[in-house]
């Protein structure tokens, strides 16, 4: 296991419930950690030989934060999803995005009066981590599989519906592997 990592990434944009937020931003930190292969790359000395070359994770990062949002929870899965198009070799992924000094609002119930209350925090943060590798129920090799749209079988349009109707009663909700599918590919 090796990673790439991109940490303490400096952002300010303007996600947010709250419209001071999205009219005056916010200070953001954005961590990525990547589980790839590096083997290549260490071999020949080569940033072409990179699976995950981390200008391009900045890049990302900029585009997804540069997005307005409400929630962070959104931002996190943007990174995701574009770093699963852009580097579809990748074992594994952990983003973090932390809003510095968050606004904290809100009302207080104390009985039948409520009071309303602010508060400081240094930063509220929302992470998401999700691994990328599977075992083929079909085979029990292990293989990549990133379960959504951006995965490499949705390019697979010639397996019949009826086949696939049959994996399914076989295999569940399980992906198979390259080989095991190609199987039953036309």
């Amino acid at each position: 296991m090796a990673w790439v990592v991109l940490e303490g990434m400096r952002f300010h944009a303007f996600h947010g419930v709250y419209e001071a937020e999205q009219v005056l931003g916010s200070e953001y930190i954005v961590d990525v950690y990547v589980d790839t292969g590096i083997q290549n790359a260490a071999k020949t000395d080569s940033l072409a030989a990179t699976e995950v070359n981390y200008e391009t994770v900045f890049h990302i990062c900029l585009v997804a934060m540069a997005k307005p949002r409400k929630l962070l929870e959104a931002v996190v899965s943007d990174i995701i999803a574009k770093m699963k198009r852009q580097f579809p070799g990748m074992k594994g992924i952990k983003v973090r995005v932390k809003k510095m000094n968050p606004p904290i609002y809100g009302n207080m119930n104390l009985g039948e009066k409520h009071q309303a209350i602010g508060g400081r925090a240094d930063s509220a943060w929302v992470e998401d981590e999700q691994k990328f590798v599977s075992d083929c129920p079909r085979c029990k090799q292990k293989f990549l599989c990133y379960k959504d749209e951006t995965c490499w079988c949705k390019a697979l349009t010639n397996i019949h519906p009826a086949t696939l109707e049959t994996l399914t009663r076989q295999f569940g909700t399980s992906c198979l592997c390259g080989t095991c599918l190609k199987l039953y590919a036309g």
